[in-house]
Parts: C-alpha cells; sequence; structure tokens
C-alpha cells in the first residue's frame, strides 16, 4: 500500500530539484524551505520504501501510511500546478536562455496573487509532512532503509497459452465425457472442470475445445462457444447478460443493454433453436440452484447432442450443475511441475550446465512448495529466472512464511511475485484493477494510463519515459501477471487480460483507492481516488470526492455527472465512452491535470 507514496515521493524530488520551481521559490523567499522540502520528502521515500519491505502492517501503521500517502498527494498537486502553469503559459518552443526569465516575469505580474498562494502552500505542506513523518518511529518505521536488491535483466521467459504441461491424461477425460453418447432421458450434457484457482481449468477447458476430435463433431466454428462468466460475489450470475454474450457470438450483434428480457430470449431462440452446439461457461460462481436452472431453459433450445463445459472453483456449483460428469482437476504432478517450472526459469538446456546444479537442487525445494499450481508455478519460475543462487536460496528460506494450505496459499504465492516488484510496477499492475475481470486491455491505452497517473519512473538512466512504460508493460507480461496475450501479425502485443486471481491480487492491495461501480454498489469510499463505471445504466448520483485521479464510465450515466466534472480538480484521466454526455461544461478547462481523456 505503501508503493504509490514512493513513486510520488521520488517524482517530487525529482520536481522540486527543477530550476522552475527553485526559481519561484525563490522570488518569495521559500528557496530555504524548499531545500528543506526535498530533505522531507527523501525521508518519506525512506519510511515508506521500510513499510513497503514489511509486507504485513499493524492496522495502526496502515493508518499513518494512508496519512503520508495523502500528504504526499497534495504537495504533487501542488507541484504539478506549477509546472502546468509555466508550460501552459510561457512555453513557446525550446526552453532556451530565456525561458527562466519569462517564468519570473509571469510570476511577477499579473499573476502576482497566484504566485504567492502557491508559494505559500510549498511551506504549508512543509509543515504538514514534516509533522506526519515525525512520528515514523512510533510505528516501527524506519528512516534509514536501504534497497537490499538490484534491477536484474528483464529477459525471462514467455510461455504462449498453448504451452500446456502435464494435461493429457485430464484432457483425454473431459473429452470421453464429453462426446460419449447420452444417457437414458440425457438429450444434453453439462461436463464441469472444478478445481481451486490457478490449476488451469481454463486452459483445460480451451485444449478440449481446440482438439481436432471435438471440432469434427461440432464442424461449424460459429457453434463452438467460449463465455467468461466470472461471477465471483455470486449476485452477478445475470442469466439475461449471459444470453446477450451468447448471441452476440452467434449472430455478430449484441442486444442493446436496453433490450427486454421477452425479446432477448426470442431472439436466442431464432439463433439457436434445433442447432447442435459446443458451449463453454468459463469460471462460473453460482450457487442459486434457481439461477442456473434458469439459465438451462434457454440452454436446452438447442439440437440434441448438444454440450456445455462448465469450468468453477466451486464444488457446490459442481454440485448443482449435476456431478455426474464431473471432472475435480488436480494439481500437477512432481514430474510435470518441474517440466513447467524448468521450462520458465531456465534457458533452453541451462538446467543440465554443471554450473545450474545448485540452481536445479533449489528448484526442485522450491516447485514443492508450490503445491503443483501450475500458475504459482509460471510465477515463481518467472520470478526466479535469471537470478544468482543466493536469490533463489533468500527465496526457498523466506519467501514462503506464512503459507498454508487451499486457496490462500496460491494467493501468498502469487503476492510474492507482486512483493518482488519495483514500486512503479506495483503501481501499474494494482491500477489494472480498476478493470473488471476478463477485460481486454488495451496496450496502447494502458501505457497511457499509467503515464497519465505520473506511475512511469526511468529504468535506466537516460530511458524516455515512453521507452520505460514499454518496458513496464513487458515486464509484467514476462512476469506472468498478464495472460491471453494478443498479438498483431508484426508480433507486436495489443492487448491481454489479467488472470483472475492476479486481478485479486491487484484489487486487494489496491482497493482503498479503487471504486469500480456495479449496479448493486450502494456507495463509494472516502478514500476512493478512481472510479470506473462498468456496461449499463446507472441513476444513483454518487457523491465522489474532489480529489479523484480517474473517471471511467463505459455505461450510461443518469445522472448529471457533468456537473461535477468541473469539481474535479485533480482528475488526470476522464473517460466518458457511452455516457450519455452530449456537452461537456466550459469549465472542463480549468482541469489542468487532465491528460487522457
Amino acid at each position: 500500500m505503501a508503493e504509490l507514496g514512493i513513486v510520488l515521493a521520488e517524482r517530487l524530488i525529482k520536481v522540486t530539484g527543477s530550476a522552475i520551481i527553485e526559481e519561484i521559490c525563490d522570488m518569495w523567499g521559500y528557496k530555504s524551505q524548499l531545500q528543506d522540502l526535498i530533505k522531507t520528502v527523501s525521508t518519506i521515500k525512506n519510511v515508506l520504501l521500510d513499510a513497503d519491505s514489511k509486507r504485513k502492517l499493524p492496522y495502526e501503521t496502515r493508518g499513518y501510511i494512508e496519512d503520508l500517502k495523502a500528504a504526499i498527494y497534495d504537495a504533487d498537486d501542488l507541484f504539478d500546478e506549477f509546472f502546468i502553469l509555466a508550460e501552459l503559459k510561457l512555453l513557446d518552443g525550446n526552453k532556451d536562455d530565456k525561458f527562466l526569465k519569462k517564468v519570473r516575469r509571469f510570476f511577477s505580474g499579473k499573476e502576482v496573487s497566484q504566485a504567492y498562494r502557491m508559494s505559500s502552500q510549498v511551506k504549508k505542506i512543509k509543515l504538514q509532512l514534516d509533522s506526519i513523518v515525525s512520528n515514523h518511529h512510533k510505528f516501527g518505521l524506519s528512516v534509514d532503509y536501504k534497497p537490499i536488491c538490484r534491477r536484474r535483466e528483464e529477459t525471462c521467459s514467455y510461455v504462449d497459452a498453448g504451452d500446456i504441461i502435464g494435461r493429457e491424461d485430464d484432457k483425454k477425460a473431459v473429452i470421453d465425457m464429453l462426446l460419449g453418447p447420452n444417457d437414458v432421458q440425457e438429450s444434453f450434457r453439462f461436463v464441469t472442470i472444478v478445481g481451486v484457482g490457478g490449476l488451469g481449468k481454463t486452459a483445460l477447458a480451451q485444449l478440449v475445445c481446440n482438439d481436432n476430435e471435438v471440432e469434427a463433431e461440432f464442424p461449424d466454428p460459429k457453434l463452438r462457444l467460449w463465455v467468461c462468466v466470472s461471477d465471483q460475489d455470486g449476485e452477478q450470475f445475470d442469466v439475461k447478460v449471459i444470453l446477450c454474450k451468447i448471441l452476440e457470438l452467434l449472430s455478430g450483434k449484441r442486444p442493446d443493454d436496453t433490450s427486454s428480457m421477452e425479446l432477448v430470449q426470442k431472439q436466442f431462440q431464432e439463433q439457436l433453436r434445433g442447432k447442435k452446439y459446443l458451449l463453454v461457461l468459463d469460471d462460473v460462481w453460482n450457487e442459486d440452484c434457481e439461477k442456473w436452472r434458469n439459465l438451462c431453459r434457454f440452454l436446452t433450445l438447442g439440437q440434441e447432442g448438444s454440450r456445455i463445459v462448465v469450468t468453477t472453483r466451486s464444488e457446490m456449483t459442481a454440485k448443482i450443475i449435476g456431478e455426474k460428469h464431473t471432472h475435480k482437476l488436480q494439481g500437477l504432478s512432481e514430474e510435470n511441475s518441474w517440466l513447467l517450472f524448468e521450462s520458465i526459469a531456465f534457458d533452453k538446456g541451462e538446467h543440465e550446465h554443471a554450473s545450474h546444479l545448485e540452481l536445479v537442487e533449489i528448484g526442485k525445494k522450491i516447485v514443492k512448495k508450490c503445491y503443483n499450481i501450475p500458475l504459482a508455478i509460471k510465477a515463481v519460475g518467472s520470478l526466479l529466472f535469471g537470478q544468482p543462487v543466493n536469490k533463489w536460496q533468500t527465496f526457498y528460506h523466506s519467501g514462503f512464511v506464512g503459507i498454508g494450505k487451499g486457496d490462500n496459499e496460491i494467493m501468498s504465492i502469487l503476492k510474492l511475485s507482486y512483493y518482488n516488484l519495483k514500486p512503479s510496477l506495483k503501481n501499474c499492475f494494482s491500477y489494472c484493477a480498476l478493470f473488471p475481470k476478463d477485460f481486454m486491455l488495451s496496450r496502447k491505452e494502458l501505457i497511457s494510463l499509467w503515464m497519465a497517473q505520473g506511475y512511469i519512473v526511468s529504468l535506466d538512466r537516460d530511458q524516455s519515459i515512453e521507452d520505460a512504460a514499454a518496458e513496464h508493460f513487458l515486464i509484467l507480461v514476462r512476469r506472468c501477471f498478464f495472460q491471453d496475450v494478443k498479438k498483431d501479425r508484426y508480433g507486436e502485443i495489443g492487448s491481454v487480460k489479467i488472470h483472475d486471481l492476479m486481478h485479486d491480487v491487484a484489487l486487494e492491495v489496491a482497493r482503498e483507492e479503487l471504486g469500480v461501480v456495479s449496479y448493486n454498489t450502494a456507495k463509494l469510499g472516502d478514500k476512493i481516488r478512481h472510479v470506473y463505471f462498468g456496461r449499463g445504466a446507472f441513476s444513483q448520483n454518487y457523491s465522489l470526492k474532489t480529489n479523484i485521479r480517474s473517471f471511467i464510465s463505459r455505461g450510461k450515466l443518469g445522472y448529471p455527472v457533468n456537473a461535477q466534472i468541473d469539481s474535479w480538480m485533480c482528475v488526470r484521466v476522464l473517460v466518458l465512452r457511452g455516457a450519455g454526455i452530449v456537452q461537456f461544461p466550459d469549465s472542463i478547462g480549468k482541469l489542468l491535470h487532465l491528460r487522457h481523456g
């Protein structure tokens, strides 16, 4: 939770040391306070780094860190305003020798009151930060934090989704269930793949769906359907939404969100009645028997011999669907677990070299602690790729402290990969939780959003922010934080998704600042700084704080959000696709920090 403050502190140190800020503060006699402020921010950065390294913090300490972050946010807004005003009003080309003279003339002319206000705020923020940071020792935090690791070469292997190891027997078992003859009084068959998160249920379903024998049984590619449900809280298992997704696959056109259920079911019958199809419902959590029966009434409109494959983590869901044709997915065998780890943690043939025999020995111990979970093995293998022996030893001895059994232990393993990211990478990844599960994230837009929020820092000397942003993205791809990587014909990555467990990790570490609004959201928390409205219509008037930094809407807003826009003076991202806003207020020009829209 401290990582964002770390990045902002680094940015503040750079900005407050710039010639523009020094010139302005010098004019009003605040240069010495500015120098003191730089020292204070450096101290705060070390305190936040120390907090970040501890991973688990007491409740009181977390509150203290939130206070530090809030103060850093205020300082970031102020100095960002300094910069923007100077550039908007003064820049007419390159920053030549006359530039600082223009700054002095601007801040000593008709804008003197504004300049004086902003310069005075430097002093106020300095006092505020001093007051908070002086209490760090009360919370067991140190200002003497020293980084213990250096940036490693980000050349770890990337594995395509097709490189699935050790699931041949599972694939055969599911296909046998799927294509076996109908039982007496059975015209449709539901086959369920059940298991804890990270086992590769989705990957197994993909293998089955693309098998030659299955394709021969269902030759029409338009009738081999895939729908990601991802109704993790149980309340989102919306039959109408699922039918609309299937209709979109069948007809190429999705019904309007305002379409009635009557219209949707009529279109569904027209498209599916009498047709033999294969449908995969991926990541189903629904444990409401009535909701499932309601969906089944429509799914059984197809021709006899149709098949529905369901993947789920819930054994109760599998029981409701029917246990007779259920495949309980287990972890990989020890042999296949090692083969998977080996393919990711080593270059091809590298493990056979005598110099890497020690890594092999440690690696086999680490793999045993991954509980044969493919996603955990991939994440850890990617993390250790190219690392020296002492890194592997440290990871083995201290990285798995407190990990137990069940879903929580997988989350703990995945968090280890998160904890080992640089603060800027943590921010970039956790911001992705603002979007719903199974959302296809555009590489270009994602990078633009990160840059707008100021999350990107150069990883090498003289590296441009644009190049650093591209590298941040690639690092997260290589570390297995993203999946379903889509490439264009030139091999460039166009879009990605986050694995559902990785999405859970991102949401957990950033939930206090992210507000994802659905139809049943009652209110938003006081600390929310980033807001996302998904598809649909929203009539409730949500009271948003003036310090929000992101407002992204992909649905129709039924209340006058344009009346609130001019109060969001800190907003960096404003996306209003499908929000129904015809005209923006003139005051939108006052949003000085706005960088992406």
